[in-house]
């Protein structure tokens, strides 16, 4: 049976205050830009709402892609896991998960390092 990895989790509940805290900034700052662009032209409910859609939706296309991403790194991490020296991990897009990847295979590398020097 696989383990269940949930997308979402109540214990990272701060952390996504946080990136709402971003996406309100950038939103605001968005509908700024546009009303001084437009020399006042576009209404500031306007540009609230053009902000705040905006920015949401790019905030859901980098979401949904990284969640392909990390279904598609999945089998590579759990052939890592199991100690495979190539777990073949495919690349992907986004800097955070090729960190992310990075950091796996150095951590099963001190591992394997660690239980060959003992």
């Amino acid at each position: 049976m696989k383990t269940k990895y949930p997308l979402l989790s109540a214990k990272n509940i701060p952390a996504y205050g946080v990136v709402m805290g971003f996406w309100i900034i950038v939103s605001l700052i968005s509908a700024f830009i546009m009303r001084h662009v437009s020399g006042g032209a576009i209404g500031w409910g306007a540009a609230l709402v053009l902000g705040f859609a905006s920015v949401m939706a790019g905030m859901g296309i980098m979401f949904g892609a990284s969640a392909a991403n990390l279904k598609k790194l999945r089998p590579g991490f759990e052939r890592l896991a199991a100690g495979e020296k190539d777990p073949q991990i495919p690349r992907v897009w986004c800097p955070v998960l090729t960190m992310a990847i990075r950091a796996a295979v150095e951590l099963s590398e001190k591992i394997v390092e660690k239980e060959t020097n003992q």
